[in-house]
C-alpha cells in the first residue's frame, strides 16, 4: 500500500526514474549500398541514429525505393528521408541542415575492353550515353551538361549490367559503392575507373510542410556536432 501511494505521488508530481525519448520517423532509401542498404542498415542510417540519440530522440526508417521517400517528403506524410545530396536543383524544394551527414566522392566507371575516349568530365561533350539511377543526384556540373546523354535506371547494379554489355559508355559510382558492388558481381578488371566526377555533400532532406522539420534539422545539426566531438562518428565512417 505504502509502494502505490509512492508511485502515485511520484507520477502527480512529475517525478520518473524512466525516460522518454521523442521519436522521429525517416525515409531510408534501400539501394545505395553500404551508405544505406535494403534491410535499413548502412553508413548513413548508423550516423542518423548516432546523431538524433545524442540529442534525446529515437529514429524509426522507413526503408522504401529513394524517389519514391522523396515523394513522401515533399508531400509532407515523412518529415524527412536520406541520402539526398544538396545540389542548387534541390534547395528550393527541401529544407536542409547545416551539417552534412557525410561527403560522397563519385567517379565515372567504364568497360575496360570499351573506355571512354576522353580523360576528364569536362571533355564529355559528344553525346556519351551515361548511365544514372532515377532522382539521383550528381553534382551541379552533371546535372547542367546537356551535351551527354543520361540513361536513367532503377539501381546501380542495372548500370553496371548493362555497362558490362556496351549499352551505355560509362556510369558514375559513388565510391564505397563502386568497391562494394563491384567486388560482390565479380567485375574487377571488366569496370574500371576512368576519372573522377564531383564531390557532393550528403543530408537528410525534410518537407517543408510537415510540422517541425526545421526544429528536427536543426536538433540532427546538434547531434552531429556531438558525436565528431566524441569520435562516435569517425568510428562509424571508418567502419565501412
Amino acid at each position: 500500500m505504502i509502494i502505490r501511494v509512492f508511485l502515485l505521488l511520484a507520477c502527480v508530481l512529475g517525478f520518473s526514474s524512466v525516460g522518454f525519448a521523442e521519436t522521429i520517423t525517416l525515409g531510408a532509401e534501400n539501394d545505395w549500398a553500404p551508405y544505406a542498404n535494403p534491410d535499413g542498415t548502412g553508413m548513413a542510417n548508423e550516423i542518423v541514429s548516432a546523431a538524433y540519440k545524442a540529442v534525446d530522440i529515437d529514429v524509426v526508417f522507413k526503408v522504401g525505393p529513394y524517389n519514391r521517400l522523396l515523394k513522401e517528403v515533399r508531400e509532407g506524410a515523412i518529415p524527412g528521408a536520406f541520402d539526398v545530396p544538396k545540389e542548387s536543383a534541390n534547395e528550393k524544394i527541401y529544407i536542409f541542415g547545416k551539417t552534412p551527414l557525410f561527403v560522397a566522392h563519385s567517379a565515372y566507371y567504364q568497360n575496360a575492353d570499351n573506355p571512354l575516349s576522353v580523360k576528364r568530365k569536362e571533355d564529355l561533350i559528344n553525346g556519351e550515353r551515361i548511365g544514372v539511377v532515377f532522382d539521383y543526384g550528381y553534382g551541379d556540373f552533371f546535372s547542367k551538361n546537356d551535351r551527354v546523354v543520361k540513361v536513367p535506371v532503377r539501381s546501380d547494379l542495372l548500370n553496371l549490367r548493362k555497362l558490362a554489355k556496351g549499352r551505355i559508355d560509362a556510369t558514375i559510382l559513388y565510391d564505397k559503392t563502386a568497391k562494394k558492388i563491384i567486388a560482390e558481381n565479380g567485375m574487377e578488371g571488366e569496370i574500371v575507373k576512368a576519372f573522377d566526377s564531383e564531390s557532393l555533400p550528403i543530408y537528410v532532406a525534410f518537407s517543408k510542410t510537415f510540422p517541425k522539420s526545421q526544429y528536427y534539422a536543426e536538433k540532427l545539426d546538434e547531434g552531429l556536432s556531438i558525436i565528431v566531438a566524441n569520435g562516435v562518428y569517425d568510428r562509424i565512417v571508418n567502419a565501412y
